[in-house]
């Protein structure tokens, strides 16, 4: 084979080769934090494949279901042995600068669906919204039951300080003496109150 032939189809198997591993036309999960895109930072809904956003943790276990009309659902396993109480040593949201800005300084509402599913279903669950370590709404507890339910609470949010960074947002089953799952099929994080203006 001559050269002038050889080069022209090396580099066109290379560029195959190239195109294979990189798949631009396989659709991918949502991943990374959740921002609001064009959308409204002050009402950010995860729902359906966005719920694929989650993070493990070093403590989660975390499954996606579909259900019969295709949307997406979160499957949360907690451990008895696994105590933690840093959001992010668990199942949690990360909420990109955008959203951190929105929602500093006021009062925020957190809103998540979920119900207990499996042998083992958790009776109860705890959701925990952080602005930064020690800077916490602590974990609030709510009932579990097998129907989907909004369970909500309201936090004051303090402010930034002028260091942005990464909200996180926490939801774990409560988990005594055996395993305890549950499913979140939504976490929406809105703005209720108006913004605190900064001092000075």
């Amino acid at each position: 084979m001559s050269d002038r032939l050889f080069f022209p189809l090396a580099a066109l198997a290379a560029a195959m080769f190239v195109l294979l591993a990189l798949q631009p036309w396989a659709e991918r999960p949502p991943s990374g934090p959740v921002s609001a895109g064009r959308g409204d930072p002050q009402n950010i809904l995860v729902a359906g494949r966005e719920l694929r956003r989650f993070r493990t943790g070093e403590m989660g276990e975390l499954d996606f279901s579909q259900t019969e009309d295709g949307s997406e659902l979160l499957r949360i396993t907690r451990l008895p042995e696994r105590p933690y109480a840093d959001p992010q040593s668990g199942p949690h949201l990360v909420l990109a600068e955008d959203v951190e800005v929105a929602m500093e300084s006021r009062e925020i509402e957190v809103i998540v669906e979920a119900r207990s599913t499996g042998d083992l279903a958790a009776d109860l669950f705890e959701v925990n919204y952080q602005a930064r370590p020690g800077l916490e709404s602590d974990w609030r507890a709510f009932p579990l039951t097998r129907d989907f339910t909004a369970h909500a609470f309201t936090w004051t949010t303090p402010p930034n300080g002028g260091e942005l960074g990464y909200d996180h947002i926490g939801v774990r089953p409560l988990a005594d003496d055996r395993t305890r799952t549950m499913e979140v099929r939504a976490v929406r994080v809105r703005a209720v109150g108006r913004k605190t203006p900064s001092p000075g």
